[in-house]
């Protein structure tokens, strides 16, 4: 498979973790991740809580850029969207292999939240049970 962004050959690379066991597609020239369908939900209910969250996600431009699936035979132009958990991160994905390619950063920024927040959640939450 070719990068959608930088155009390399993405190398294999195995995650492994007590909730999961997934090959996905990366690149070793840009940071980027392909993940095949349903791939990405596994890493999306990660949660890593940080007192201070610092993204380091492309630029608003560079993630506006128009990209190419990497795993369709005819090239489909990736779709954009916001990632629900951080509005800051535009995921591409394609609309016919449902695949997502996320750039350099943007999967950390997914899996971070603020205390803060994780506070504000637990507080809501106690409120609504009482």
């Amino acid at each position: 498979m070719i990068c959608p962004r930088c155009k390399k050959l993405l190398s294999n690379k195995t995650i492994i973790d007590f909730k999961y066991f997934l090959n996905l597609d990366y690149c070793s020239s840009c940071g980027g991740i392909w993940f095949d369908k349903g791939e990405l939900t596994r890493f999306e209910k990660t949660i890593e809580p940080t007192f201070i969250e610092v993204r380091k996600i492309p630029n608003k431009h560079d993630q506006l850029e128009t990209l190419y699936c990497p795993s369709c035979a005819n090239p489909q132009t990736l779709q954009k969207a916001e990632h629900f958990k951080d509005k800051n991160v535009i995921i591409d994905y394609c609309p016919v292999c449902k695949g997502i390619w996320l750039d350099k950063g943007e999967l950390e920024a997914i899996q971070k939240e603020n205390w803060l927040i994780i506070i504000g959640r637990i507080f809501k939450w106690l409120v609504s049970m009482g």
